[in-house]
């Protein structure tokens, strides 16, 4: 009797496994097939090398491609906006991915609402993902000048005191400066160090082939990446003293600028917007407000429409939601008009 009640506690355990495994294969290929979550390298085909060494990367003209859970369209000068309208004056919007709209749609961006305001003109979106400054003033030396824009917006984020170019790999992977190019993205392997994921055997190889495993480690990542955004904009708020951005960083972006306003006629309007992070920067803003103001921008400083709790991403935890871009351009539409 004892026989029997053992056999069939082990055939239960192995039809539970059983249908464990089906399920698991199931998610497994909804996941897949969807393209909810993707496996293995997978950058977005949105970047080519630039042929100017200060630019090193841009977008590529004439796309409308998947890229950061939405959809890119470019123009023919490879930005993402319409086609140059010449009968309308022209304000170029110049920044990094918070410029670009990272993970919203091109109608969502700060440009298109801007336009959305104010369609007498032509808001153009220059803004491409990681740029800094001096990458931002190769291209308007390069290719927006020649556009005669009647209005400058220059969107600094507080990483753009992180003046580095990053560069474009062969496999379109944007990397930082001073990467090493045999760092290969299919060599890599980043499973989770904390929590119940990072226990499980073959993380290596389920990291890069299991999409259900990524589609977890995705959960957890953001789920984690909230708490430390609640808790960095708290303690930001308690010691609103205490600034990541120091005083090189300040007196060589201050330097930058500089050379980038010296590119810009007289005759044009130019705008500087401080869009905030995570931090209140209550040290540094006030120095970044006055070189800009120095340097003949009218300063408009989106820390006083949202402090430093503006909605993000649900996940990114860093990019803008469309809501704040649409409250941002609402602000911005103000000045400018």
């Amino acid at each position: 009797m004892e026989n029997i009640y053992v056999r069939n506690a082990l055939i239960n355990l192995g039809l539970s496994l059983v249908s464990a495994i089906i399920f698991l294969a199931g998610i497994e290929i909804v996941l897949r097939m969807t393209g909810l979550v993707t496996v293995g390298p997978h950058p977005p085909l949105i970047f080519q090398s630039s042929d100017n060494p200060d630019i090193s990367y841009e977008l590529i003209p004439g796309i409308e491609r998947g890229a950061y859970r939405s959809t890119v369209k470019t123009n023919a000068l490879g930005f993402r906006s319409p086609e140059i309208d010449p009968t309308r004056p022209l304000a170029a919007v110049i920044g990094d991915s918070i410029t670009f709209g990272y993970g919203v749609e091109n109608e969502e961006t700060l440009a298109a609402r801007l336009e959305a305001r104010m369609p007498a003109m032509q808001f153009l979106n220059t803004g491409v993902p990681g740029y800094q400054l001096s990458q931002e003033r190769a291209t308007y030396k390069e290719k927006i000048a020649e556009l005669d824009p009647q209005v400058i917006i220059l969107v600094f984020f507080p990483n753009d005191m992180d003046e580095k170019t990053g560069w474009l790999d062969e496999d379109g992977v944007l990397r930082a400066e001073g990467d090493d190019p045999k760092d290969r993205p299919a060599l890599r392997c980043n499973p989770p160090e904390e929590g119940i994921l990072s226990m499980i055997p073959g993380k290596c190889f389920l990291d890069r082939r299991s999409a259900v495993y990524v589609a977890m480690k995705k959960f957890t990542s953001m789920r984690a990446g909230k708490e430390t955004l609640e808790r960095e904009r708290e303690e930001s708020k308690e010691n609103p003293d205490r600034d990541s951005i120091t005083e090189k960083q300040i007196t060589a972006y201050g330097e930058a600028l500089h050379a980038f306003a010296e590119e810009i006629d007289e005759g044009i309007e130019k705008y500087f917007v401080l869009w905030p992070d995570r931090e209140l920067h209550a040290l540094s803003r006030p120095r970044i407000r006055a070189l800009a103001e120095q340097e003949g921008f009218t300063v408009i400083d989106l820390y006083d429409t949202f402090g430093n709790e503006a909605k993000t991403l649900s996940w990114d935890t860093v990019h803008p939601h469309a809501e704040t871009i649409e409250k941002a351009a609402e602000a911005i539409a103000e000045s400018v008009q």
